[in-house]
Parts: structure tokens; C-alpha cells; sequence
């Protein structure tokens, strides 16, 4: 199958190229082109087509979670996802029963394999239980544990190698072994959730570490003595460093901070989402924890932040205004960014001819009124598109 699409602006690898055509053949990005092509045609060109987003850090959403292990939940998070934008993502556990955690990736990896309706799966992210009590936010204190080699060699062939990232708090004990078996496995590794000083970041970052965890939260803050955690992600070049641009869990003129010590491609947009996101205010569960959610804010019991209802492209549209930050970039650190932590960015998170054909078609404001997946259309904003026959794209 070999089509164009007619837009307003599409947001290449390198620049933004206006009053273009990009032509898909089969699931590959052929080419952009400056005049039409012959071949079935999109006329979008009140649009703008940017490179399809990547969430890398999402519990559930739409009442649905990676902790309920099944096939359906997975499928309709990957719907729901594409609805909003994103064309691939990573499942993401949180801490509890041992037994949980592995019949979650277990089903993850079964849910590759199967392949689901809207947005890719691209393998899973382990968060907990190997993190500091301290700093444990939303996670159930009582099924922390202890770092364990045997543990996570279980995990990995659990997983048939689909795990792409793991968090350690790297203060404890264990975590720089661990770290370096992960590395060895071709997982990376997030610090998170912890009580590290600057020097065990260091350490762990020299062992091969090379991820923050949602930056400022769950994590010792910086102090003109000792610059902590936060201090040392801010400061080292090897790490990116997950935000949620949320305005909530980071004040505005913290991520103008952020922006200036890491520039854009060292910061990766998260949601870090729960499954209350997509729906009203209520009580809902991430993994064994009761959140309550109020004004679209999550929060357990004792009043710690449990995760976000964030959309992705919600956190792109907030970086941008609150840095003024180039489009392209705060767009790119929610996909190219992702791609290149993830080590896929060959394949993924740009525009580029020979790449896959992940895309998704924005209007003015950056709503999605179109994704594109493998290049075919799985989601079309019938509304905005009334006129578009979406089974000509399967």
C-alpha cells in the first residue's frame, strides 16, 4: 500500500518543512515531497503531521492497568492511546506481589506477540520493587524488597528479553551488581524513587545506569551541601531524565530550570498515568494502593501524588508553553527522545525517509485527529474528518 498525505507542516528529523506531501509505502516512510505524488492521496493540509509519540512510562488508563495482566486491558490501553496520539508505548508495572509482577510481563510479552489494535507495544518498564522505602511515593510499602540477581534473572526469561527498562533506588544494597547484569542484558536502567546522594548516582550512573525517574519526584532534592539525586541527574550528561509536564508534579519555572542545565534531548516526556486517566474523578487502584482522584489530580491517603492523568500530547502542548521551547523539539523529546533511551530511534521517533511509518496528524493546537500505526490509520477524529474513509488505510 503506497499513499500521500497533503499537510501544512510536517515536523522532519531536522526541521519543519511547510506545504509538503510525505508519502508512506507499506509500513516505511518513502519520502517528503514538495509536489504531488501518484498515488492515492490525503488532503490534510490544514494539518501538521509530527512523528508519532512514544509514552514510555504508563501504569494504565481508560479504567485499565498493566498490574490486571490481561490481553484486554493492554489492547484497549493501546486503543485508547492512539486516540491521543501515541503510537507506541511501554507497560508499566509498579510494586507488589512478586506473583503480580511476573504474570504482568509475562502477558505483556504475550501481548507483542499477539499485537494489539491502536498504539505498539514495545516491551515492559519494571518500576519497583527494588526501590528505597523513603522515597517509595504510590508503591506498597510492604512488597519492597530487597535487590536480587536470582529475582531479576527470573524476571528477564519471564519476559523472553521484552523488558526494556528497570528502576533500582542505586543507594541500596546489591545495585551496582544489578545494574551492571541489566546493562549485560541490554535493559537500561532508571533510578527512581530514591534516597541517593549525589555519589551513589555517579556510581551507579559509572556502572551503566542512565535513566531519572520522573525527575524531582520520589527522589532526594537538591541542597547547596549535598546536591542529591535531583542535583546529580540535573548535572550529569548521561542521563535523561523523565518529566511529567504536568505543571503539577513540576513547577513551570523548575522544567525552565531542567531545560536550560539538560537541553531538550536529554528530557524524555512521560505520563506516568494511571487508569483513572481518560475519566472522570473517583476512586480508583494502582497496583495495590487506593487513589483517590480529584480535580484530575492523583493522590493516596497520606497525600503523596500517585501518578498522573495526563495525555501525552498534553505534555508536549504544556512544554511548550511554559519554556517557548522550539515545537519540534518539545515534540521530539516525546518521541525521538524515547526511541533513542529505548535504543529504537534507527526505526522510531522521527520523521526520516526509511523509517517506520509511525505518525500522527495534529490540528493548530495539537489535538489528534489522525494516527497512523505500521502505516495504517488506527485512529481517525471522525468530527474533525468527516469525510475520510478510513478503511482505504488498513
Amino acid at each position: 500500500m503506497r499513499y500521500a498525505i497533503k499537510v501544512n507542516e510536517i515536523f522532519g528529523e531536522e526541521e519543519i518543512i511547510k506545504n509538503a506531501y510525505l508519502v508512506v509505502n507499506n509500513n516505511l516512510i518513502e519520502g517528503i515531497y514538495n509536489e504531488s505524488i501518484d498515488c492515492e492521496t490525503i488532503n490534510l493540509e490544514n494539518y501538521k503531521i509530527i512523528p508519532g509519540l512514544i509514552d514510555m512510562h504508563i501504569h494504565g488508563v481508560n479504567g485499565f492497568d498493566t498490574m490486571d495482566g490481561s490481553y484486554d486491558s493492554l489492547n484497549e490501553m493501546s486503543k485508547h492511546l492512539a486516540k491521543n496520539g501515541v503510537t507506541a508505548f511501554l507497560p508499566t508495572t509498579v510494586t507488589a506481589n512478586w506473583n503480580r509482577i511476573i504474570n504482568a510481563v509475562i502477558n505483556v510479552k504475550d501481548g507483542i506477540l499477539k499485537g494489539v489494535e491502536g498504539a505498539d507495544i514495545l516491551g515492559s518498564y519494571i518500576e519497583g520493587p527494588y526501590i528505597s522505602e523513603k522515597q517509595k511515593g504510590a508503591h506498597a510499602e510492604e512488597f519492597i524488597r530487597d535487590i536480587s540477581i536470582n529475582e531479576l534473572k527470573e524476571l528477564v526469561t519471564a519476559s523472553e528479553n521484552t523488558i526494556r527498562i528497570i528502576t533500582l533506588a542505586p543507594e541500596l544494597e546489591g545495585a551496582l551488581e544489578a545494574i551492571r547484569f541489566l546493562k549485560g542484558n541490554n535493559i537500561n536502567i532508571s533510578m527512581g524513587h530514591t534516597d541517593a546522594k549525589s555519589e551513589d548516582i555517579k556510581q551507579a550512573v559509572g556502572a551503566g545506569a542512565n535513566i531519572a525517574v520522573h525527575i524531582f519526584n520520589g527522589m532526594r532534592g537538591i541542597h547547596h551541601r549535598e546536591p542529591g539525586a535531583a542535583g546529580a541527574f540535573m548535572l550529569l550528561d548521561e542521563i535523561y531524565t523523565e518529566l511529567i509536564a504536568d505543571g503539577i508534579h513540576v513547577h513551570p519555572d523548575i522544567i525552565k530550570i531542567l531545560l536550560r542545565c539538560k537541553g531538550s534531548d536529554k528530557i524524555c516526556l512521560i505520563t506516568d498515568c494511571m487508569m483513572a486517566g481518560g475519566l472522570s474523578d473517583g476512586e480508583y487502584m494502582l497496583g495495590e494502593l487506593k487513589v483517590v482522584v480529584k480535580d484530575a489530580i492523583c493522590r493516596i491517603s497520606n497525600g503523596a501524588l500517585a501518578g498522573s492523568t495526563l495525555r501525552l500530547i498534553d505534555g508536549v502542548k504544556n512544554l511548550i508553553r511554559f519554556t517557548d521551547i522550539n515545537p519540534l523539539k518539545a515534540v521530539h523529546s516525546a518521541s525521538l527522545v524515547p526511541a533513542k533511551v529505548i535504543g529504537i530511534d534507527d526505526k522510531l521517533g522521527s520523521i526520516r525517509t526509511g523509517k517506520v511509518a509511525n505518525l500522527t496528524i495534529v490540528d493548530d493546537d495539537y489535538n489528534a485527529v489522525m494516527t497512523i500505526v505500521n502505516g495504517k490509520v488506527v485512529y481517525v477524529n471522525e468530527k474533525a474528518l468527516t469525510d475520510f474513509n478510513k478503511d482505504m488505510f488498513q
